[in-house]
């Protein structure tokens, strides 16, 4: 039986630290690429259900960027340590339950700390074990699980859902936070030491009147950034002085009681809200530049969208063929990718936002009528070569080795300017 093909973006990749390979999560494995090439070199096994998280552990030294490590969680339950250099498994920790998303905020704010035995993470699980069939109990739990332990406990509940939900970590490892219909929820993190174990986070809500998709934190200011379901990408400033605020730092905020608070709604912990709009449907990437000048935004227009923080102005990188999913930077500023509904992962040169070259999985086939449907082939396998011929969206034919596991060429049959997420008529 020949075999290949593989959804290469169910989950956001990362870069290695030294920039020159891409993590993809690959259904049970997560598989390697070279940044040089676009191929993969190698991958990490070990896991028996989907790895929904990947988070390598940054360096904080100029010699430790030789060196790579990362921690995975998935769907069986675990989470595991791994050597990429080897790769070697290093560690598996059961945490019982399917996991469905990840943080690890020590590795952000301390990363010198890698010792795995102080470290805490913040998981979204799934836990249907208290939940009786048909009821409509939250099954979503986001709890706080330490590391120390290959078999962990229950762990602390720190918020439940009616399903699990994925969580956004600022990139100073501070706060994290998770998306509810038209909510924001955020916490802070206590990563002093051996006083982790033991703290309770402090939580803070942002509301709205539209369904949130999206939603990132600045990498060094209490500003945050959502795109909702209409198109629209708000942002909150000055987030969390008065719940989040420590003691030491309260003395240093202005007084936010007697402000006017423009844009914001009644009750909520923030200086100020701004609303930005260009996108003609729902937002689903945001995420703000290494030195937070810029916002970057993307949607089903397949259009990445590149907003001046300070004056709202803005530039484009467009027709990229497909609704975007995620933007991610590397530890290279001249370096990103982003990650399209098409199962393509494109490799940006910033910041021109050239396209350097794509990792292409599999295209997704096309949308047909229903009229349509079971009349037409979308698929031709070539035995002797390993090749397949797909039909795809756009009114394309996409051929793949599914030997070598790789794209090979891609043919448009009918021109045609075809926007995506357009319905066929």
């Amino acid at each position: 039986m020949i075999r290949g093909g593989s959804s290469y973006v169910a989950s956001p990749p990362s870069f290695s630290n030294d920039a020159k390979k891409l993590l993809v999560c690959t259904g049970n494995t997560v598989s390697v690429f070279s940044v040089a090439t676009g191929l993969k070199i190698t991958s990490l096994e070990g896991h028996t259900a989907p790895v929904t998280t990947l988070i390598v552990v940054p360096a904080s030294t100029a010699a430790q960027k030789i060196l790579c490590y990362c921690w995975t969680a998935s769907l069986d339950g675990t989470i595991r340590h791994w050597d990429l250099s080897g790769p070697e498994l290093l560690k598996t920790i059961d945490a019982h339950v399917p996991i469905y998303s990840m943080v690890i905020p020590s590795l952000l704010s301390e990363p010198h700390l890698i010792d795995s035995s102080k470290l805490v993470a913040y998981v979204s699980v799934e836990d249907a074990s208290l939940v009786k069939e048909g009821s409509k109990e939250l099954r979503g739990h986001i709890r706080r699980f330490n590391l120390a332990k290959e078999r962990l406990p229950r762990g602390d509940t720190l918020k439940e859902t009616e399903e699990p939900k994925s969580i956004v970590i600022s990139p100073s490892g501070e706060f994290f936070g998770i998306l509810h219909k038209c909510k924001i929820h955020v916490w802070d993190t206590v990563t002093s030491g051996g006083s982790t174990r033991n703290a309770v986070s402090k939580k803070m809500t942002l509301h709205h009147t539209k369904v949130i998709n999206a939603f990132a934190f600045h990498p060094t200011e209490r500003i945050i950034a959502a795109g909702d379901v209409t198109g629209r990408v708000l942002i909150w400033r000055g987030f969390g002085n008065r719940k989040l605020a420590l003691g030491s730092q309260k003395k240093n905020l202005r007084s936010v009681v007697d402000l006017d608070n423009p844009g914001v709604r009644d009750g909520d912990d923030a200086e100020s809200s701004t609303t930005w709009h260009w996108h003609s449907a729902e937002v689903n990437v945001l995420n703000f530049s290494s030195d937070g000048a810029y916002l970057y935004s993307g949607g089903r227009e397949g259009v990445l969208v590149v907003w001046k923080l300070d004056t709202g102005k803005k530039k484009f990188l467009p027709r990229i063929g497909s609704p975007l999913l995620y933007f991610i930077w590397s530890p290279d500023p001249t370096l990103s990718s982003v990650v399209c509904s098409d199962n393509q992962i494109h490799l940006l040169k910033m910041p021109s936002m050239e396209i350097l070259r794509t990792i292409t999985g599999i295209k997704p086939p096309p949308s047909l009528p229903k009229m349509y449907e079971g009349l037409a082939s979308t698929v031709a396998f070539d035995r002797s070569s390993g090749v397949a011929a797909l039909c795809t969206e756009n009114y394309c034919v996409q051929l793949y080795n599914l030997l070598n596991d790789r794209g090979i060429s891609e043919v448009q049959v009918c021109e045609r300017n075809h926007q995506p997420g357009d319905e066929i008529t």
